[in-house]
């Protein structure tokens, strides 16, 4: 999520036609801050990072920023402090704190500079439940260097309530978990002119021993493998809002909230769809509504900015600069299992690789989520 705001802070400064003569403060001076409190007992989180110039890379780059201290109030009483766990990330742990609908949460921080920033109050309203979800095949095909693929996709959409009550505003946060699987334990090193010579990696669980001659060796078990299946994640391109849903009083159907590619990475095992049904209030979904309108306008050089980030978070002083929200939201989870069976067309086998699994998958662990099945 943070990239998106740094890609949209960018967005904001390079997409003028004519120049004009303004003040844009340097990347790397701007806080981004992306952070919620959700209802029940948690965990609450923020992340906090800093762009780095897009001069300094190919690429848009984003820093975390440690040693801040964040601290967390509802109702303007202080009710508890974010801890650092990793470079950036804040997190009240769950169970240590009990949010309260219609109470309305800010967070002050104080970085390891000095600096100070809050965000407005944001209240956490109720919200609705999915009450099914399933998945739909689209056929597609695109265009490469070498003619035309298939892009066929599996369609996400769900049904539900909304939350009861006036204005009443709904993100849906979509995630798919995939596992995976490579070969660690069969890897070789090409040292020319020699043959190929048997490396397994250590975590595979397998060493080399003496063997016959010219066999380079026997690949021999000595452990588990702890780096064979690792669980991937697939995220969103941009937020579903409910200014797109089909609502019939306080029922919605068919919303469609992601898509998941048909790869042999992806179904050559289990998957899990996730899809949470959040609260936002109104200044939460405006800002969700901008970063949508910006990803969806991105891959055209015709559309304008449609917006400029502000989110709810002020900085002490002027001469500071920070983007991003930090809100309360109510959320409802719900997930489903799918694998080829729930594909109609035939998905070659996923490529046989020889590293360690979470080394090949971006957003890989090898932990297995809490709620596989």
């Amino acid at each position: 999520m943070r990239r998106i705001w740094i890609y949209s802070v960018v967005l904001i400064a390079v997409s003028c036609v004519e120049p004009i003569a303004f003040e844009v403060p340097p990347a790397g001076d701007q806080l981004v801050v992306e952070g919620y409190v959700q209802s029940g007992d948690g965990p609450h989180k923020v992340l906090l990072s800093k762009a780095g110039s897009i001069e300094e890379s190919d690429s848009i780059v984003e820093y975390p920023v440690s040693g801040a201290e964040i601290i967390l109030y509802e109702d303007r009483v202080k009710v508890g402090q974010f801890i650092e766990n990793e470079a950036g990330t804040y997190i009240i742990e769950k169970g240590l704190l009990n949010t309260k609908i219609g109470s309305k949460y800010h967070i002050e921080i104080k970085t390891a500079n000095g600096h100070r920033y809050q965000s407005l109050q944001d209240q956490l309203q109720d919200v609705g439940t999915i009450t099914e979800m399933r998945t739909e095949f689209d056929k597609r095909s695109a265009l490469t260097e070498t003619g035309e693929t298939d892009a066929s996709v599996l369609k996400v959409l769900v049904d539900g309530k909304m939350a009861q009550g006036e204005g009443v505003l709904t993100r849906w946060r979509f995630k798919v978990t995939y596992q995976a699987e490579t070969f660690p334990m069969w890897h070789l090193t090409i040292n020319p002119p020699y043959d190929p010579l048997k490396d397994p990696f250590p975590c595979s669980g397998y060493i080399v021993t003496e063997g016959p001659i010219f066999s380079g060796g026997l690949v021999i078990k000595v452990g588990e493998c702890e780096c064979c299946d690792c669980w991937a994640d697939l995220f969103e391109p941009y937020p579903s809002l409910s200014d797109e849903a089909v609502i019939n009083g306080d029922s919605y159907y068919n919303m469609s909230v992601g898509e998941i590619p048909i790869t042999p990475a992806v179904f050559a095992k289990k998957a899990q769809i996730s899809v949470e049904q959040m609260s936002l209030s109104r200044t939460a979904f405006d800002f969700f509504s901008i970063i949508r309108s910006q990803k969806e306008n991105a891959q055209s050089i015709f559309q304008p900015v449609s917006g400029e980030l502000k989110g709810n978070m002020v900085a002490a002083s002027s001469a500071d600069f920070v983007t991003g929200i930090f809100y309360a939201t109510s959320i409802s989870t719900s997930t489903m299992m799918i694998d080829s069976t729930d594909v109609p067309i035939a998905i070659p086998d996923a490529t046989y690789l020889t590293w360690p699994c979470a080394e090949i998958y971006e957003n890989a662990t090898y932990t297995q989520p809490d709620t596989w099945e």
